[in-house]
């Protein structure tokens, strides 16, 4: 089960009909192809037919490449209100789908234990 939790801020600035919807962009990287994701709020009637749901309430939805790699994954998504816009946002690393598609990890160590020399 995916460990996927929306901050009291991000459930309440979604609208009645609305879900979280994780979007997956191709990248192409030498003869690999990799990805990134996005976030971006999306009414139920638009969701893509194949979009597999995130967490265990029905406010977060995956398209199915990004579900793949997300669905272990503990990720928190919290909301930035920009005036009358309302911007997502995650507590993944900037560079998450490039990560998960060359298999690194996605929650790196704090800056705390890398200046300490990680965990021994």
């Amino acid at each position: 089960m995916s460990r996927v939790t929306l901050t009291p801020a991000a459930r309440d600035a979604l609208r009645g009909n609305e879900v979280v919807f994780f979007d997956w962009h191709v990248t192409g990287l030498c003869c690999a192809d990799a990805g990134e994701f996005s976030v971006r709020p999306l009414r139920r009637s638009q969701l893509p037919r194949r979009a597999r749901r995130l967490g265990p309430t029905d406010l977060v939805y995956a398209h199915p490449t990004a579900w793949v790699h997300l669905a272990e994954l503990p990720v928190t998504i919290d909301v930035r209100p920009l005036w009358r816009w309302r911007r997502f946002t995650t507590d993944l690393l900037p560079d998450a789908g490039l990560r998960c598609c060359l298999g690194r990890p996605v929650h790196d160590q704090s800056p705390r234990q890398r200046h300490m020399g990680g965990n021994r």
